[in-house]
């Protein structure tokens, strides 16, 4: 993985094709399940869709979507309210994100660079929300999924073969998150070029 500085504050991410496999992957997972806890489809009415109107009472079952949509307030009551009435609307916009980082991997156009499929992904301004949200949201449903809640039991789950590999993973994403947001603020400090006259 390469993320590089390109003019007008656009970052290109560089990809070898099993990464972008993986990091798709990922994508589509997260996809499902936020589908399976959505009680619409993703195109619903247009009037409906606006709205964004509707959700469950409780926070849910699955610890992945519980940790994704924590409840907005400690009274169960303002909690539930407020679920009932935004849940979808965050749902939507959770999956829309997925969908877009989804689209821009493109597996299916990637070139041949010196025997080796790249996959090349420019992040605008524009789509920057979109991956540091997903993003965002695959670290937050694995570590939900692995049990990894405080600073200290990343230690633990890599001692154990069945958990190692998808910290590593839950790292890499880090690494992927951490360097674009990194990236992106050094551009925005840059100052603008002016001639010297």
């Amino acid at each position: 993985m390469r993320l590089l500085p390109l003019p007008g504050g656009i970052l290109k991410l560089r990809l070898e094709f099993d990464e972008a496999q993986l990091l798709d992957g990922l994508v589509s997972q997260l996809i499902d399940l936020l589908q399976s806890h959505s009680q619409t489809t993703l195109d619903p009415d247009p009037l409906f869709a606006s709205l964004e109107v509707g959700g469950s009472d409780s926070l849910p079952e699955d610890p992945a979507l519980a940790r994704l949509f924590p409840d907005a307030f400690e009274d169960e009551a303002e909690a539930s309210a407020f679920r009932r009435l935004n849940e979808q609307g965050l749902v939507n916009r959770k999956m829309q994100d997925a969908l877009d980082v989804s689209s821009a991997l493109g597996l299916g156009n990637a070139p041949d660079i010196d025997g080796e499929r790249i996959i090349e992904v420019d992040i605008t301004a524009r789509s920057m929300s979109a991956w540091v949200r997903t993003l965002t949201a695959l670290r937050i449903a694995i570590a939900a999924r692995i049990g990894l809640n405080a600073e200290g039991d990343q230690v633990h789950l890599l001692a154990s073969d069945e958990t190692r590999g998808t910290v590593l993973v839950y790292d890499w994403l880090a690494a992927i998150l951490d360097s674009i947001l990194r990236m992106s603020e050094e551009a925005a400090e840059e100052p603008e070029d002016t001639e010297n006259g």
